[in-house]
């Protein structure tokens, strides 16, 4: 547990510093490059956690509820390829909030890692 939880905390760091280098390196492209370079291992590691022992913070289950529907409807969008007013609206809405969540979860990884320490 301690091994894994330095190691996440450590891949979300580098994740979230490289997020922002690609945004700037590629301008409106690199939004989108922003959004997943940092989202995608940081639903990985949610996903891993999920399912060990490690003790579930409010910032965990909070993140849990406000970005695992986003990704859903990414999923639904690739798939479908439908694009509804709902859908619309929790992308919307997720381009506002996805950066301060993922501050927030590079956080909790941090003080997980401190706990285990």
């Amino acid at each position: 547990m301690k091994e894994f939880t330095k190691i996440d905390f450590y891949t979300q760091m580098f994740f979230l510093i490289i997020g922002p280098v690609a945004f700037i390196m590629g301008g409106l492209s690199g939004l989108v490059l922003f959004y997943f370079i940092v989202g995608i291992p940081q639903l990985i590691s949610f996903l891993v956690k999920l399912f060990l022992g490690i003790k579930k913070s409010v910032w965990y289950i909070t993140y849990g509820i406000v970005v695992i529907p986003f990704w859903i409807t990414v999923m639904i969008l690739f798939k479908e390829k439908i694009l509804n007013d709902f859908f619309g609206y929790i992308l919307i809405a997720a381009l506002l909030y996805s950066p301060v969540m993922a501050g927030l979860y590079v956080y909790d990884c941090y003080k997980t890692y401190k706990f285990y320490k």
